[in-house]
């Protein structure tokens, strides 16, 4: 009788330990989880901390190139109007060129949205060029800083060697690239007319925009949007 008692309490002892082994198991288990789960959430942090610290000095210099133009931008002037030391810019730009170039990906993004919220998306073939081609000039216009940044400002002075420089030539093209194929689609026999057609218009405008912008011109703003539509009409008539 003892002997069955005994071995009934055995089998108790390793029900019991099993159980706490069970349960050490569980409680290892969800420490490691709440660990990862706290690095996970260090790391997301970090992150964000990093982006909102590099939007400090990123808005910073945007507004000094809109206002007063790149000659004003340097380390120290845009450390200033953060509110950071300029070795703090250090941390989270390589250079001021690396600064400098992260401000014209933003402004071609901004351009892009500009473009499409003046542009009726209804608008299609020739009055989708041209109301394109007006919206991206009047973009310019009111920002006379970013269009010196982009095309009168030399490549090694706005950009690092990793810097993908050929977007900003490329702007233009990606705005207007569907609406040119919709009207080369409606046309026949325009294989050839068409890369040149596209080249003049888009030289043309840019012509016309920094005559404007640095006042080699007398036209009225009013002239040059009339201008705009005018080159654009003469680019379609070149297919």
């Amino acid at each position: 009788m003892s002997e069955i008692r005994f071995n009934v309490l055995d089998q108790a002892f390793d029900i019991f330990a099993q159980c706490v082994a069970s349960l050490n198991t569980i409680q290892y288990i969800n420490s490691v989880n709440l660990l990862n789960a706290f690095n996970l959430s260090g790391v997301r942090m970090k992150a964000i901390q990093e982006e909102r610290m590099k939007g400090y000095f990123l808005t910073a210099a945007k507004e000094l190139i809109r206002g007063e133009g790149l000659a004003v931008v340097s380390t120290r002037n845009v450390a200033e109007r953060a509110g950071y030391s300029y070795a703090t810019m250090y941390n989270y730009f390589k250079d001021i060129r690396d600064l400098i170039f992260s401000c014209v990906e933003d402004f071609m993004a901004e351009c892009r949205e500009f473009v499409a919220k003046e542009v009726p998306s209804a608008l299609s073939g020739e009055k989708a060029l041209i109301a394109i081609s007006s919206s991206y000039t009047k973009f310019f216009v009111q920002y006379p800083g970013i269009f010196d940044l982009f095309f009168q400002e030399k490549a090694s002075k706005i950009s690092t060697a990793k810097s993908n420089v050929n977007a900003i030539d490329a702007l233009f093209d990606s705005l207007v690239e569907q609406r040119w194929k919709t009207i080369v689609d409606r046309k026949k026999n325009t294989q050839g007319a068409s890369s040149q057609a596209q080249e003049f218009h888009k030289l043309a405008l840019h012509g016309i925009l920094l005559f404007y912008l640095n006042n080699r011109t007398t036209h009225s703003y009013k002239a040059l949007m009339n201008q705009v539509s005018e080159v654009t009409q003469v680019a379609i008539r070149a297919l």
